[in-house]
């Protein structure tokens, strides 16, 4: 038996990266996180049925991500002019992002040697930075469960909502 070490794991703060937007200009993770809870993740490319089939599923639940104050950024391997034709078909509301390079996603350990691509993946990175949640899928169909995504933006939102207890005086 052995353990597999990851960099960024749950509990680990969550590196920052800006990478290209399908649309044109930059996304910055660290802009994101300013703004709230964000849940970002790697799909392999409008080529894949399986992520399509994931997109549309994240698109399904993106209302309810945003009443809970999270945001959504999808991050793919492929070129912006296929990510922008995926993106516009299907109508994304969040913001899509291209790892051309796979720099991000060899940051966060789901860069796949063999096939030079990535692996379906998801973090949720809390207001604070740090990683609440992190999934790594070893091929489609595996990737980030949506509803438990869901579930736990909406554990993180109660436990904000939680009253601090007080500093006890000296």
């Amino acid at each position: 038996m052995y353990k597999m070490v990851l960099r960024l794991d749950v509990g680990s703060r969550a590196e920052d990266f800006t990478l290209a937007s399908c649309k044109g200009g930059n996304i910055r993770l660290s802009d994101l996180i300013d703004k709230g809870v964000v849940f970002f993740t790697f799909y392999r490319g409008g080529f894949d049925p399986e992520s399509v089939r994931y997109l549309k599923a994240l698109k399904d639940s993106y209302g309810k991500i945003r009443e809970e104050g999270a945001d959504v950024l999808v991050i793919t391997p492929e070129l912006p002019p296929k990510a922008a034709k995926v993106a516009g078909e299907l109508a994304l509301p969040f913001g899509v992002a291209c790892d051309t390079d796979m720099g991000v996603a060899k940051m966060y350990d789901v860069y796949d040697k063999v096939m030079n691509w990535c692996w379906p993946a998801g973090f949720i990175v809390g207001k604070d930075g740090v990683i609440q949640y992190a999934f790594r899928g070893a091929s489609p169909p595996n990737t980030p469960p949506v509803d438990y995504v869901v579930r736990k933006i909406e554990q993180l939102k109660k436990a904000d909502e939680q009253p601090q207890p007080a500093a006890k005086a000296a």
